[in-house]
């Protein structure tokens, strides 16, 4: 199945490669060997309705489809982590938020490679608009088949929605962007709007796939293995609802979409952790795992954990062994980054190859903790506790034993996430989320920690643009 993402890596051209760097200008599609966009929005056939869902597959990963990605910057910002670069200083000065940088990061309109954070999201966003538009306007499926689509490219397009609206954070996103009229997207909301209207999104998946039937007449690669029907979808479908619930601070909705998403709070295992449905990379014609480094890579681009993260983790923590490698070589240090000195690099990925899951059992059973402490009440301690405890203890620390109130319960969840979500693009959000930005530790490399992403030049062009000629 992986074959399905290697050969329709090309296919994506359909849509997403036709864009250029300005998200609203349109260019033609001239692939001869792809149909058109004007053909598939015009009865499409199964098989090109099939070349979209492949698309919008592959381009889902390209929030991280190098590793100077989204995951790769926000833990730079958050100092999980540091992404070495020796080839350009300007990562370390803006990413770092350095005294040389040019502004600050929340005014910059140009920081410094972030297209992962905005551009490519909604560049997936986009083909997922383009399947709907195509599925609205096709006569070769049934219904039941058409909800299996639009649930499909819904859930997709949601989840693709966090990136900029992380990005963004109280500067807000466009949400209404369909594929056919480009050239007239709606407005700004705000960040509680915004994220008000990516969950009714998800919400709208989860009832079509409710109707689509008992299994889907596309095929998907092999990263949604057991999710490859309508109902394991809406599974994912909810799972990804629960991490949006968590964003609203809406505790009971967020357990609430646990209860229909495939959490296993009976884990007991690393790899019970780590299901859940995953990007595919095929080498070749497709792309290499970006966050995959072979042992004792080189300094001149590399990530590495903060050696703080390494040297707070708690005695015997496997996570520290699971997901870095130890180097032989001398420790990793980089011009720039005053004061860094590694002696592990990443190595949480077996191969150039290996899957990324997207969003899995073990931050399921995160969220599940983190609702139930907000929640509070003895019951409700108590299911934290047991939640804390399975991952405690998969990963080799032993019980929690401290204070069972809702303070020292947030401390631990937080402490949790940061070690088993490592590298996954949620420390910056988290302690943004508890308004503890001031509390990451910035003695190794110095800097600031920003809030937010300046919004791009083309937002801001477009803006001006649109009011000089209303």
């Amino acid at each position: 199945m992986k074959q399905l993402i290697r050969t329709t890596f090309i296919l994506t051209g359909l849509i997403f490669m036709s864009i250029s760097c300005d998200l609203l200008e349109v260019d033609k599609v001239l692939d001869p060997n792809s149909p058109s966009t004007t053909g598939v929005l015009d009865n499409a056939s199964p098989g090109e309705l099939q070349d979209l869902v492949s698309g919008l597959e592959s381009v889902h990963r390209n929030y991280n489809n190098a590793n100077s990605d989204w995951w790769a910057l926000t833990g730079t910002l958050s100092r999980e982590l540091f992404y070495i670069n020796t080839s350009d200083p300007t990562f370390a000065i803006d990413w770092l938020q350095l005294p040389a940088r040019s502004l600050d990061a929340e005014e910059n309109p140009a920081f410094f490679v972030d297209a992962s954070g905005y551009e490519a999201p909604y560049g997936a966003i986009r083909q997922a608009n383009l399947l709907i538009e195509s599925i609205e306007n096709t006569n070769t499926v049934t219904e039941a088949q058409k909800n299996g689509y639009l649930g499909f490219a819904n859930t997709i397009k949601a989840y693709q929605f966090q990136f900029p609206l992380m990005h963004q954070y109280q500067k807000g996103i466009r949400v209404d962007v369909s594929f056919s009229e480009p050239l007239n997207p709606g407005g700004f909301l705000g960040y509680d709007q915004a994220l008000a209207e990516i969950r009714t999104i998800l919400g709208e998946g989860a009832t079509q796939l409710g109707n689509a039937g008992n299994s889907f007449t596309f095929v998907l690669s092999d990263g949604f293995d057991g999710f490859d029907t309508p109902a394991a979808m809406l599974e994912v479908n909810r799972a990804i609802a629960a991490r949006f619930a968590l964003y609203a601070d809406d505790w009971q909705g967020a357990l609430d979409a646990l209860d229909d998403s495939f959490m296993d709070l009976n884990a007991a295992s690393e790899a019970d952790l780590m299901v859940g449905p995953a990007h595919v990379f095929g080498g070749g014609n497709d792309i290499f795992n970006p966050y995959y480094y072979i042992p004792n890579a080189s300094e001149e681009e590399l990530v590495v954990p903060n050696p703080i993260h390494i040297n707070e983790a708690d005695a015997g923590d496997l996570r520290i062994d699971r997901m870095f490698e130890l180097r032989d070589s001398a420790a990793v240090t980089a011009p720039g980054i005053s004061g860094l000195s590694s002696a592990y690099q990443i190595g949480k990925y077996a191969s150039s190859t290996a899957d990324i899951p997207f969003i899995r059992n073990e931050e399921l059973i995160l969220i599940y903790a983190e609702a139930n402490v907000q929640l509070g009440g003895a019951t409700n301690l108590a299911n934290a506790v047991t939640a804390i405890n399975t991952i405690r203890g998969i990963w080799g620390v032993g019980p929690y034993t401290g204070t069972v109130d809702q303070a020292s319960l947030i401390d631990e969840v937080l402490k949790q996430r940061r070690y088993s979500l490592w590298g996954e693009g949620h420390r910056w959000v988290d302690m943004r989320r508890y308004d503890r930005l001031d509390q990451i530790d910035t003695s190794i490399g110095g800097g600031r920690v920003p809030t937010e992403i300046g919004r791009p030049q083309a937002e801001i062009d477009w803006d001006d643009f649109s009011s000089e000629n209303s």
